[in-house]
């Protein structure tokens, strides 16, 4: 064999044909996930729809704010801290009793739901408004539903999510502009720092913290990051450099993608965890549980048409093992593209059902926002165009509409067009 021939080559062992496959599959999925920012019209959807919720309730209760969060409600103040106290809560409400910081609270919670539903500085908004459901349900834990649970979990999760992305404020100006979300001084990572510093500035405000010989815990370990994390706060006021910039950009879609997996799993997870519980129960086992569900007297806004529909056996059963049956086969049927759309229409039907007939709109709202979020791109984008689009412009227009022409006369004809070419560019150019 001369010094020209080929090298033979060595045939590549199945395991490590095996091995440089799954290699190429997980660099190509983290490449996805860090490089490509899934769902940010569902997101945009949810931040819109969780917003609503929160303030719809806020003003709704507006004249029984002092009765349920203030100084009026049975669950008095003191009851709240000791509560809290036991579970390691937060709730700005309980800072002052002062009627002044209570209205204050109030009306920055309102404002913070509005912006953050406008998409005015979305990544900051979204902290406040997480902020405030906490607050909020933290003051009277025990007076709430189901809805003001799941409400709290999103707007968690919500924070960690390019929510602000399209239909938004900071869209607009972004197309006005020219200038993308997070290129410009003071945008989410100095925000995203600005909030772990004030956390751990709140964690380190407590007793136990500042003692001679304080006990190790997450209060006493950051007691020390918050003063470098408020100097890293200044820093990311102004321009960041373009490594830091790339580093940053593929953060925060990696966490966008992250949040809208957990929030995904977290709708499964009730999905799932209700009907596994309903199957355990004999009521839904032999078709009885819609009739009792319609005749309690606390959930019944509606007497009349509860005890109606309370009286078809037939249909209770249906309706019964329907939701069983949708509930627990909720994650499978995601992966079946017809089969999932299906089951969305029938979960809100549910919800609207649960809405009027037990009288539960926060939690058949908040249930509700979270099934778009398994809505098709392609359908959000044309409701939004054709429904949202069209009533805009009928907002706009107002309700008059072109001027009448007066009796006798006829319109003016239209001006004619020249012929030829320059007829031809001189309307494209008006156009």
């Amino acid at each position: 064999m001369t010094s020209a021939d080929p090298t033979p080559r060595v045939a590549a062992s199945p395991y490590r044909r095996v091995e440089d496959a799954v290699a190429r599959r997980l660099v190509s999925a983290l490449d996805t996930v860090s490089t490509r920012t899934f769902a940010v019209h569902q997101a945009a959807l949810l931040r819109i729809g969780y917003g609503l919720v929160f303030l719809v309730g806020l003003i709704r209760e507006y004249l029984n704010r002092r009765e349920i969060w203030g100084d009026r409600s049975a669950w008095s103040p003191e009851m709240a801290r000791e509560l809290l106290s036991g579970i390691d809560g937060v709730s700005l409400l309980l800072e002052s009793d002062t009627r002044w910081w209570f209205e204050g609270v109030y009306l920055a919670a309102i404002v913070v739901s509005a912006l953050f539903v406008l998409g005015w500085h979305t990544r900051a908004m979204s902290v406040l408004f997480a902020v405030m459901v906490v607050s909020f349900n933290s003051r009277s834990i025990l007076m709430t539903d189901g809805g003001d649970t799941v409400l709290l979990l999103m707007s968690i999760y919500l924070a960690f999510t390019a929510c602000g992305r399209v239909w938004s404020l900071d869209a607009r100006r972004a197309r006005r502009t020219g200038i993308r979300p997070g290129t410009g001084p003071g945008h989410e990572v100095g925000v995203l720092v600005g909030l772990l510093a004030m956390v751990a500035l709140g964690t380190t405000c407590r007793a136990d913290s500042w003692t001679p010989e304080p006990e190790f815990s997450f209060a006493f370990v950051c007691q020390w990051i918050w003063i470098p994390g408020i100097a890293i706060v200044f820093g990311a006021l102004w321009r960041l450099p373009r490594a830091a910039e790339q580093v940053r950009a593929g953060l925060v879609t990696v966490v966008h993608n992250c949040a809208l997996f957990v929030i995904a799993a977290e709708v499964c997870f009730i999905y799932g965890a209700a009907g596994l519980y309903k199957v355990q129960g004999s009521y839904w086992q032999d078709g009885t549980a819609m009739h009792y569900v319609l005749n309690l007297e606390y959930f019944a806004p509606w007497p009349g048409l509860s005890l109606t529909l309370g009286e078809n056996a037939q249909m209770g059963v249906l309706m019964g093992y329907l939701t069983v049956f949708i509930q627990v086969g909720f994650v499978f049927m995601l992966f079946a593209k017809r089969v999932k759309y299906v089951a969305i229409v029938i979960l809100l039907g549910m919800h609207f059902g649960i809405a009027i007939l037990l009288g539960l709109p926060a939690f058949s709202a908040s249930m509700s926002v979270g099934d778009a979020l398994f809505l098709p791109t392609a359908f959000l984008i044309w409701t939004r165009s054709r429904v949202v689009g069209r009533l805009m412009d009928r907002l706009r227009r107002g309700p008059t509409g072109p001027a009448p022409t007066p009796a006798g006369r006829e319109a003016a004809p239209a001006p004619p067009v020249p012929g030829g070419l320059e007829g031809v560019a001189s309307t494209s150019g008006r156009v």
